[in-house]
């Protein structure tokens, strides 16, 4: 690390501090509109930290370095997490920082990643936030092998990517939903399989993975439920998404009653599985399977074509008036989500006041005229 020799100085005409230093040839200028002794100690300490984390004294490859953190993904990681970092590594992130010296690496590297990748290859805004997430991630796991002391803080995704549609099913489709059970298999009219699955997601904004591995018995206590894992598309049971997938929520009176009815429908036909939304043979859902009857029963009852992931939209839609940190606990959302800021603990009865929203904003849909 480059030591600095100067302080930082007062700039009357700009009514700041303001300090420059340089390393490896290049020079940055830090600053502080801060009045007094701690303005000027808060511009060295951004000017100190910048050039402690641009350099260790390790010189190893970052090729090197990102061969041993695909190896801890795949001994580590569910299956499809390490898949996809693993193909952000080779197809992104290695051609364009892979020959540097991890002691060189600078955030403006990582940034170059980014915008390298969104020029040439035109990626969506969602595809370059997971590449950024990988990344960040990757120096992470680098800071704690002591291989560097960057901390990226301000790696931004390039205005002019794409952010895809989010769809919802209008406020049409949500009274055809809760009024009709019916699909057709081979032209001839049956009841859903899945349609108490498709009215909870609505009602509660579950992920599709933790729909299908919610377990009646132990997951469903009353009017209460407690999200404890996901199965995704490779059949792999995980924790969830973030830190913030397992939690415990309460129902709405509609929520209750799907709840009744997919019970109900199960003993009908003599079927007895852990899950609360099994497949037909009694197993956990198959997503494919899943899809498929969702868009069949879409197209069947004239409800515009939307996914089933979709259906937590439509959840966060329907709760516009929900304020947002009850809703962040419904729907597990992680602390940098754009929901509400900072993620706070649960109070006493904002479990009740959130499923009375929820209750309040279908009642007022479900029960319109068509």
């Amino acid at each position: 690390m480059s030591e600095r020799k100067n302080e930082a100085s007062w700039v009357e005409s700009r009514q700041r501090w303001q300090i420059k230093v340089q390393q490896n040839g290049t020079r940055k200028t830090f600053t502080s509109t801060i009045a007094g002794k701690k303005g000027k100690a808060d511009a060295e300490r951004q000017a100190d930290r910048w050039l402690v984390d641009s350099t260790t004294a390790e010189r190893i490859r970052v090729d090197k370095l990102l061969d041993q953190y695909e190896a801890y993904l795949k001994a580590t990681k569910s299956t499809g997490h390490a898949t996809q970092y693993c193909g952000f590594i080779r197809l992104y992130i290695r051609p364009v920082i892979g020959m540097k010296r991890i002691n060189a690496l600078t955030e403006g590297d990582l940034q170059d990643v980014i915008d390298v990748i969104y020029s040439e290859r035109h990626l969506a805004d969602k595809t370059l936030r997971d590449v950024r997430g990988c990344m960040l991630n990757f120096i992470k796991w680098c800071r704690k092998h002591g291989k560097t002391r960057l901390y990226p803080e301000s790696l931004t995704i390039p205005a002019g990517a794409k952010r895809p549609e989010k769809r919802i099913v209008p406020p049409e489709g949500i009274i055809t939903l809760f009024r009709t059970d019916m699909t057709a298999w081979r032209g001839k009219p049956i009841k859903d399989w899945y349609i108490h699955a498709y009215r909870f997601a609505v009602i509660t904004g579950l992920r599709p993975g933790e729909l299908t591995g919610l377990e009646d018995k132990n997951d469903i206590k009353g009017n209460k439920v407690t999200v404890r894992r996901s199965i995704n598309v490779r059949k792999e049971m995980t924790q969830g998404k973030n830190d913030n997938a397992r939690r415990t929520f309460q129902l709405p009176p509609q929520g209750v009653e799907e709840v009744k009815a997919q019970r109900a429908m199960l003993k009908e036909v003599g079927m007895i599985s852990p899950y609360l939304f099994p497949g037909p043979d009694g197993g956990p859902l198959v997503n494919k399977n899943f899809i498929r009857a969702w868009k069949r029963y879409c197209q069947v009852n004239g409800i515009p074509e939307t996914t089933l992931y979709e259906l937590r939209h439509t959840y966060v839609s329907i709760n516009k008036e929900m304020p947002e940190g009850l809703k962040k606990m419904v729907i597990g959302h992680s602390k940098d989500m754009d929901t509400e800021g900072t993620y706070s603990h649960t109070m006493a009865g904002d479990m009740e006041k959130a499923a009375n929203y929820t209750g309040e904003a279908l009642k007022a849909i479900i029960s319109r005229k068509k």
